[in-house]
């Protein structure tokens, strides 16, 4: 082929030198794309920007360049250009964009310290998606009523206090709130929404849920209900009073700075979401899935005219397990690597294509970006 004639010419105009080892590992773009270190011959993106000889391009295809092996080795994302857009906001890198997340924040001592939260009681191991009664009890239902007063539970939360419900932006502003209904109240130590006492055997039963009145909805300032990327998909929301931890009602750690899941590594989605048989799970279930593979997840979503910032995780995308519809604003957990009996918010329930579909990652808010906007704005 035309390109493999000009292998010598390809490595003076990329101007690399020989770097070994480097091939098949992740890698940045010039966009700040998350993609993969591979041979040139591999990505047909950047391969074709020679025969544009485009300056411009071929600015970006030496920016792009990741080393040598047996062939030149380039960061192979969606693009071979500039993106023309950029902006950094609160933590938030957009693809295109230079800038650095902003960890730098003051701590807010009214969040739980990694001493008291993210930490439950069961020790029970259950096969299938059910999960056992104190398990993830800081999962919190939100219910919202239209204006025939008729209630309705359709998102879900983590309490991250003893006042703060941590959730998805689309869940308390825009289109919810014209075909659902007003956020009305928020639902604590639940386990079956169709029984008060939930019991798994006559000896094993849980409290009455305890409900929660809203003092106030706060999603991020940078979130446009009209934007189909849902950048800043994350809100806070204030309870109208203060609730008190039980063993069915505790906090989730928040992240850590520069926590993060790697590539594989299997995270925990909770909720009451759409099923393969119901509408929504009265049940609080679960389910295990892996953080994906960035680059797939990024063409797949550009696909659909979807572009991804380094703020969004892509995790799933195996067939028949994934969150769904009613689970958005439900948390993406882990458990941490120095303690794994406790559990951190890894991300929120933001978007996906079908829910469980071959191929198709979930598309979730990474909670890390945001820490300081959550502790500025977290208040007595």
């Amino acid at each position: 082929m035309w390109y493999k004639k000009y292998a010598v010419i390809l490595v003076i105009v990329v101007g690399i030198s020989k770097v070994e080892g480097q091939r098949g590992r992740s890698c940045r773009t010039p966009n700040g794309q998350s993609a993969t270190c591979t041979s040139i011959y591999n990505c047909e993106i950047l391969l074709n920007v020679i025969q544009t000889r485009d300056e411009v391009q071929l600015k970006f295809l030496r920016k792009s360049q990741c080393g040598y092996d047996s062939d030149p080795l380039v960061c192979c994302g969606t693009h071979a250009n500039y993106a023309k857009t950029q902006s950094t906001v609160e933590g938030r890198r957009l693809i295109g964009s230079g800038g650095q997340r902003n960890t730098q924040f003051t701590r807010n001592s009214l969040i739980p310290s990694r001493a008291s939260c993210g930490f439950q009681e069961t020790n029970k191991i259950f096969d299938g998606v059910d999960t056992a009664l104190d398990e993830f009890p800081w999962m919190v239902l939100l219910q919202y009523t239209n204006s025939s007063g008729y209630p309705r539970w359709s998102c879900a939360g983590t309490l991250i206090s003893d006042r703060y419900v941590l959730t998805a932006a689309h869940c308390v502003t825009g289109e919810i709130l014209r075909k659902v209904g007003t956020l009305s109240l928020a639902r604590l130590g639940e386990y079956n929404t169709e029984t008060v006492i939930d019991c798994k055997s006559p000896r094993n039963c849980n409290q009455r849920p305890v409900d929660a009145g809203i003092d106030e909805a706060i999603p991020h300032p940078n979130y446009d209900n009209n934007n189909n990327n849902r950048y800043d998909d994350i809100a806070l929301i204030r309870l109208s009073r203060r609730v008190t931890y039980t063993n069915y009602i505790r906090p989730i750690c928040l992240p850590e700075p520069n926590e993060r899941a790697n590539i594989g590594e299997s995270v925990s989605v909770a909720g009451w979401g759409k099923t393969e048989v119901l509408n929504r799970s009265p049940i609080k279930l679960k389910v295990e899935i892996p953080i994906a593979e960035r680059e797939q997840c990024t063409k797949q979503f550009s696909s659909a005219n979807i572009v991804l910032t380094d703020s969004q995780i892509c995790a799933g995308g195996q067939r028949g397990r994934d969150s769904c519809t009613g689970d958005s604003g439900g948390p993406l957990m882990k458990t941490s690597n120095k303690d794994r009996s406790q559990w951190y918010q890894e991300g929120i329930v933001s978007f996906g294509a079908q829910c469980g579909s071959e191929g198709w990652p979930g598309i979730y808010t990474r909670v890390a970006d945001y820490l300081p906007w959550i502790h500025k704005t977290i208040r007595n």
